[in-house]
């Protein structure tokens, strides 16, 4: 009589009846609700009511999870619907790409709130989980500073205790099916249209229910969401606006001159940098930039130098108007012949900042909330309001990109004008500071090589410190620097590179902003505080234009070494901050010192990448040589009936046929024989292989020679029959 052919048909998955996780998913969801709401995407009230819905909708999942629901289906399909037709036309506001994002993480909350009506089974709970991920990401995308990983913290937590708990119980359910008695079934056989037509249905369902969405969705009128961020709180203007530079954090009429204090807000930022200002900056948060490579964010530039000033006494400024697509458009000045990088910068001022619109050089569009600005012969941009907290602004910069054979190729081709205005020094610079600049400078060849050369020899003989003493009266502050005190801040040293230069005929100019400051790598926004301010050199190539340089540091580049792309140093430089933040007394001065210890580690290691590589590899390889060896001593090889039994289970896992854990040898002999023409063709073999490997192992006597000698035998005949 034949055996009856039972066909397995795809079970249904059972309701989720553990409350645990259902819990646990709930405390997912209203975390990430909460993460959105905190980077204020969600208003009080639309908060509080997504919260208690998720909640309403979990207990009310958790009671009908072993009925249809159809009904409860559909309204939860309109919902989704109502949602994306609240997110489309909300859209067509939309001015900004910062706005659209804040709308769409409201989206995100509304699909999580209906979807959470609807969890019937674990895989229902897992796209809960994805996507609060989603919510989470978009929360960490509007956060602006390290107080999100207060939320990420406790969500990593949850996140992999779901991961955990999700897992064992699965694996509890596979071991329980496992365990149980299985009845020996004929499969069916198998033919090529059955999967095809398994896949080729849902996708066709698929495309087309997306073509209808696609038909159905409004095309609602609006404006296109082009525009980067930009926005203003609080508006100060400035009195009879003109294009000057108005510093709030200066006295009237200093200026940056010798009456301004460093600690009072930057003096630079001014009519003037005075050499002679002492004093030092504050570590306040002025602004956070969110930009996709560091940069100098410049501010000004000064090209006449008397000795212990820096002015710029012809700025030139123009006036111009914002056009009709929201942003003003910068003229081009001296633009250069060398490929640029085009990078976005957005702006957002924490502490109040002159009418300064720092940027990258060189700004080609501003997005500021103003109706005109002021652009001067350096490219430097003035706003007539002052930059207040809160207030928001884009700019997008062509930065130039160089190569040192580039430069080296540009010549000295200079406008006789241009070179006067950009080498003039003081009549009374001591004669001892221009034979230096040729005894450094007239070796090299090109202008890229008087550049680096001069820019190394500061970096060799002069030392940064802020705490230096007043400059005798009457002495020139730039010859002091370098002959007598070789001591100095930013200001000097740029100073002291910037006349070495023009000593030479190399046209140089003096430029002031504020550094790179510190990338937090939680929100991915650069984060500028007051003692940021700082002061580099640029020099003109012909037919490249302007290059930024940097003597008291280098500035990081666009493209890094690999050295530079490790981001322990940074990883372990954040932690030292947010300690130094949340910490407070000897505990925050102990944690400062681990941070900087682990930093200074990082960074060294980082340098010496390739011996620290190469002793990891050996370690690891040592390692797991030992760990081998250990486990041979621990766990010897089989032999005997043993290995013959080993290498006939082998042989068949080849073919498809491992054998389970609970099968017994003689179990998996029978399994094989119904399932594989093989091991039917080699049975006597098999069961003299399986015969002796029971007695070796059970009957507590040592094995026998010949047995073990008709075992392997006989194991090598089975192999020879699988090939």
């Amino acid at each position: 009589m034949p055996r009856a052919i039972a066909v397995r048909r795809r079970v249904k998955e059972p309701p989720e009846e553990s409350g645990g996780l259902r819990v646990l998913v709930l405390a997912i969801t209203e975390l990430s609700i909460l993460a959105v709401a905190a980077v204020g995407a969600l208003d009080a009230i639309t908060t509080i009511v997504s919260l208690g819905l998720v909640a309403v909708g979990s207990w009310l999942s958790f009671r009908r999870r072993s009925k249809r629901n159809a009904a409860l289906k559909a309204v939860i399909a309109a919902g989704l619907l109502a949602a994306l037709w609240g997110f489309l036309t909300a859209a067509r506001t939309a001015s900004s790409v910062e706005q659209a994002r804040g709308m769409l993480g409201s989206l995100f909350v509304w699909v999580q709130v209906l979807h959470a009506f609807d969890l019937p089974r674990r895989r229902d709970l897992a796209f809960s989980v994805v996507a609060s991920v989603a919510l989470v990401a978009e929360a960490g995308s509007l956060s602006l500073d390290s107080t999100f990983g207060l939320v990420l913290l406790p969500y990593t937590v949850l996140v992999a205790t779901w991961l955990y708990l999700s897992d064992r119980t699965r694996a509890r359910g596979e071991g329980e099916a496992a365990s149980r008695p299985r009845q020996p079934t004929l499969r069916p056989r198998r033919t090529v249209t059955g999967p095809v037509r398994a896949a080729a249905v849902p996708i066709l369902v698929g495309a087309v229910a997306s073509a209808a969405v696609f038909l159905a969705t409004p095309r609602l009128p609006g404006t296109r969401v082009l525009a980067p961020p930009f926005s203003l709180v609080h508006r100060v203007g400035v009195p009879a606006f003109s294009g000057a530079v108005v510093n709030p954090d200066l006295a009237a009429g200093t200026g940056g001159g010798p009456g301004a204090v460093r600690g009072a807000g930057y003096p630079g930022f001014g009519s003037r940098v005075d050499l002679r200002v002492r004093g030092s900056l504050s570590n306040r948060l002025v602004m956070r930039v969110r930009s996709p490579q560091p940069a100098f964010w410049r501010a000004q530039v000064y090209d006449t130098f008397d000795g212990t000033t820096w002015t710029a006494p012809d700025p030139s400024l123009v006036d111009i108007g914002r056009g009709a697509d929201q942003y003003v458009e910068v003229p081009s000045i001296d633009p250069g012949l060398a490929p640029v990088q085009t990078v976005v910068q957005t702006f957002y001022v924490v502490r109040r900042q002159p009418n300064i619109v720092f940027a990258a050089f060189r700004p080609t569009r501003v997005y500021f909330p103003a109706s005109h600005l002021a652009v001067d012969r350096f490219g430097s941009v003035r706003s007539p309001i002052l930059l207040e907290p809160g207030t928001v602004y884009s700019v997008v910069s062509d930065i130039p990109v160089t190569t040192p054979s580039l430069l080296r190729a540009t010549g000295r081709r200079w406008g006789p004008r241009f070179l006067r205005q950009y080498t003039e020094l003081p009549g009374d610079l001591p004669a001892r500071v221009v034979r230096l600049a040729h005894r450094i400078a007239d070796p090299e060849p090109t202008t890229y090589d008087k550049v680096m050369a001069v820019q190394r020899w500061l970096q060799v003989h002069t030392r940064y410190r802020l705490d230096i003493p007043a400059d005798p009266p009457g002495v020139d502050a730039v010859d002091y620097f370098l002959f007598e005190r070789r001591e100095g801040y930013c200001e000097h040293i740029a100073s002291a590179m910037a006349v070495l230069l023009r000593a030479v005929g190399v046209p140089a100019r003096f430029a002031v902003g504020f550094d790179v400051g510190h990338h937090n790598l939680l929100t991915g926004y650069y984060e500028i505080h007051e003692a940021d301010a700082h002061s580099w050199v640029e020099v003109d190539y012909p037919g490249v234009g302007w290059v930024e340089y940097d003597p008291t540091h280098d500035v990081p580049a666009a493209a890094p070494g690999l050295g530079a792309r490790f981001i322990a140093p940074q990883v372990f430089a954040a932690i030292d901050r947010f300690l130094a933040r949340v910490v407070p007394g000897p505990v925050k001065e102990a944690g400062r010192a681990v941070g900087l210890a682990l930093a200074a580690g990082a960074g060294a290691a980082a340098r010496s990448w390739p011996g620290l590589g190469a002793g990891i590899f050996v370690s690891g390889v040592a390692l797991v040589l030992w760990r081998r060896r250990r486990r041979s001593r621990r766990h010897p090889p089989p032999v005997g009936a043993a290995a013959a039994f080993l290498s006939v289970c082998r042989v068949f896992e080849r073919r498809g046929l491992p054998r389970l854990p609970n099968r017994t040898a003689g179990e998996h002999l029978a399994a094989l024989l119904d399932a594989d023409p093989v091991a039917r063709a080699s049975r006597d073999d098999l069961e003299v292989v399986v015969g002796a490997f029971e007695r070796e192992r059970f009957s507590g006597l040592p094995p026998q020679p010949q047995d073990v000698g008709r075992a392997q035998a006989a194991a090598a005949r089975v192999r020879d029959r699988a090939r």
